[in-house]
């Protein structure tokens, strides 16, 4: 009989065991493979954004979906439709991009002053590193966060 009991408890030690290395698997994989989308407002003295930017990571690769506008002081509208898609590495909160193609939607080969002066050059240029600390805040919500940024409310 107390065979019988010592192997139960090895069995449930040993579930025990694999539970909490599950949970720690599925945590690390959910950090490098998530969807979500965040808006990104800008102010400065002679423009507004109103921009929306869709993350999608998966592994060490990513891509980033830019829409909005960009409105000027005198009332000019600037269309913001950029595709960036870029590798990464994570350590801790810290994520490392580095973008491998950056192009416009509608296939503007030229990127306008405009877009120039308002969004990092990671949006708009190949080859070009970007550095985010992204935080999970509960199951479907991210912040994003740079020191030279305001932060983005990423949500699934």
């Amino acid at each position: 009989m107390r065979q019988y009991n010592i192997k139960w408890l090895i069995f449930i030690c040993f579930l025990v065991v694999l539970s909490v290395l599950a949970t720690w698997l599925l945590q690390n994989w959910q950090r490098s493979h998530f969807d979500c989308t965040g808006d990104l407002l800008v102010q400065y003295p002679d423009s507004n954004s109103n921009i929306s930017i869709r993350y999608s990571f998966d592994g060490s690769r990513g891509v980033a979906l830019l829409r909005g506008e960009i409105t000027t002081a005198d009332g000019r509208t600037e269309a913001v439709n950029q595709n960036v898609w870029f590798t990464f590495t994570r350590k801790g909160n810290d994520y490392f991009l580095h973008s491998q193609t950056a192009v416009s939607s509608t296939g503007e080969k030229t990127v306008s002053p405009l877009l120039l002066d308002t969004l990092p050059d990671f949006y708009l240029r190949a080859n070009t590193p970007f550095y985010l600390s992204i935080v999970r805040l509960n199951s479907d919500t991210w912040q994003f966060y740079t020191s030279r940024s305001p932060s983005i409310f990423c949500r699934r």
